[in-house]
């Protein structure tokens, strides 16, 4: 074993004991808009009669939690079978299975019929996990009406402090900062078992967004604007503004993008 894995191993908690709780493991239908509501101004007021797209639903909280906070209709999808698997039983058993429906996103985005039903696409924790984020936008893009909006937030940008999602094993801050990548894939192997050796091949996959990389996919994507805002780590004064620094300072991202008539979707 390498010094540097010997160091990471050494920071990280026992191979064999439970996972470090992260948020999305404590989520239930009453909790899980916390974190979207925080960062997207007057979400309910979004979602409010609405129908809903829930992209990259996982396993169905905020798809429910959204229904019940007064979406008219909320479809969610993911390429997660067993997170849909969950979904499903979860809307059933909050009796809202006539409001809120779950797809395997091949499947529906296949589906031209269902190109432009929707008023609003929610995207929340998803952005960063997306292999292609540019097509998965464009892909969203499709699924509005002229004038509709996309919602889009997620926590931890790749050059942030925990940016490596790797907080299930370790919580040193900038793992993928220290540590190369062959170094943390190493270490992980100790807790996962799934062969993974690049940081693109873990479970959700992880692309590596960072705040640079987000605004040229929105710039590129034919939508306008109407809101975008960073959330400073432990809300650290005017860093949000330096260009480099907000790479490793900045822990949240939001944006709200417009599909006007006039704009061009690919």
């Amino acid at each position: 074993m390498r010094l540097s894995e010997r160091i990471l191993l050494w920071l990280s908690r026992k191979p064999g004991s439970s996972d470090y709780a992260g948020a999305t493991l404590n989520y239930t239908v009453d909790n899980a808009l916390s974190f979207p509501i925080k960062t997207i101004p007057d979400l309910l007021e979004h979602v409010k009669d609405k129908t809903v797209l829930d992209y990259g639903c996982g396993p169905g909280f905020q798809a429910v939690a959204l229904v019940r906070c007064g979406a008219k209709a909320v479809v969610g999808i993911d390429i997660n079978d067993s997170w849909l698997e969950r979904a499903n039983a979860l809307a059933a058993q909050h009796e809202c299975s006539d409001r809120v429906f779950f797809w395997h996103a091949g499947d529906f985005l296949k589906d031209s019929s269902q190109q432009g039903k929707f008023d609003v696409v929610f995207c929340c924790g998803s952005f960063e996990h997306f292999a292609d984020s540019a097509k998965e936008l464009a892909n969203m893009s499709r699924m509005i009406k002229p004038g509709g909006k996309i919602l889009i937030t997620f926590a931890e940008p790749w050059l942030s402090p925990h940016g490596s999602h790797m907080d299930n094993f370790c919580k040193l801050p900038y793992i993928n900062v220290f540590f190369s990548e062959k170094t943390v894939m190493a270490v992980r192997s100790r807790f996962r078992d799934d062969g993974a050796t690049r940081y693109e091949d873990i479970k959700s996959g992880l692309n590596k967004m960072t705040l640079a990389k987000f605004e040229r996919i929105v710039r590129s994507s034919g939508l306008r604007v109407e809101h975008r805002n960073y959330f400073a780590t432990k809300n650290l004064p005017a860093v949000r503004n330096i260009p480099l620094l907000r790479e490793f300072f900045v822990s949240a991202v939001t944006c709200i993008l417009v599909k006007d008539e006039q704009s061009d979707h690919r």
